[in-house]
């Protein structure tokens, strides 16, 4: 592995362990400033800081997140990754939830996050 893909893996892993611990600020601090996050539902460009009320909804909504069967692939500008995220209500449904993300790093920092997921596959029962 690269010394870049190196620092993209680890880049990811600290994204993803935020992520899994609740940490809007860590989620955060993976960010350039000026970054953009892309999803697929809507196709709107937010800036991390407008992310954030996505976050803390998925936080509040399920009491544990763990991504699962992790595919990471590194690219020219980045990473791509494939996972499963088990979360978890509070009432205990797990929901398995796929995804794939096409990352793009520069100075160390995320610059560009595009998500592909099916919003349709959160809809809990009762």
């Amino acid at each position: 592995m690269s010394a870049e893909h190196a620092l993209a893996d680890a880049l990811a892993d600290e994204f993803f362990g935020a992520l899994e611990d609740g940490s809007v600020q860590g989620v955060l601090r993976c960010f350039a400033p000026d970054a953009i996050i892309w999803h697929n539902f809507d196709g709107v460009r937010l800036s991390p800081s407008d992310n954030v009320p996505g976050l803390e909804a998925l936080f509040l909504n399920f009491v544990r997140r763990e991504y699962r069967d992790v595919r990471r692939q590194p690219t020219p500008s980045g990473f791509v990754q494939q996972h499963i995220l088990r979360l978890e209500t509070k009432e205990g449904q797990v929901i398995d939830w796929p995804a794939c993300i096409v990352f793009e790093i520069d100075g160390g920092k995320i610059v560009r996050l595009d998500e592909y997921v099916d919003l349709g596959q959160l809809r809990t029962e009762g």
